[in-house]
């Protein structure tokens, strides 16, 4: 039974490294770039272009002419907006 369990696993693995788009690793760096906070949080790159016009959107952090997010300040960002039943 072991060496099914190893089987499938290895045959699951296989399937998502092979899902996943080169060059990209399923884990979480700190810094986001917008393309990427608006793929963890559905609002598009625009959207957060206008918020950080208005100030109003999650911290970000400009390096040059980059713009970062910390991970943690846009879950903070997203759970702030959580409405309680």
């Amino acid at each position: 039974m072991t060496e099914n369990i190893d089987e499938l696993a290895a045959a699951v693995a296989a399937k998502v490294i092979d899902a996943l788009p080169r060059g990209r690793l399923p884990i979480t760096p700190e810094y986001l770039s917008a393309d990427q906070v608006a793929q963890m949080t559905g609002f598009s790159p625009k959207w957060l272009e206008a918020r950080r016009a208005d100030r109003t959107g999650p911290p970000y952090i400009k390096i040059g002419h980059n713009v970062r997010y910390r991970t943690a300040d846009v879950r903070a960002f997203m759970e702030a907006g959580e409405v309680a039943e």
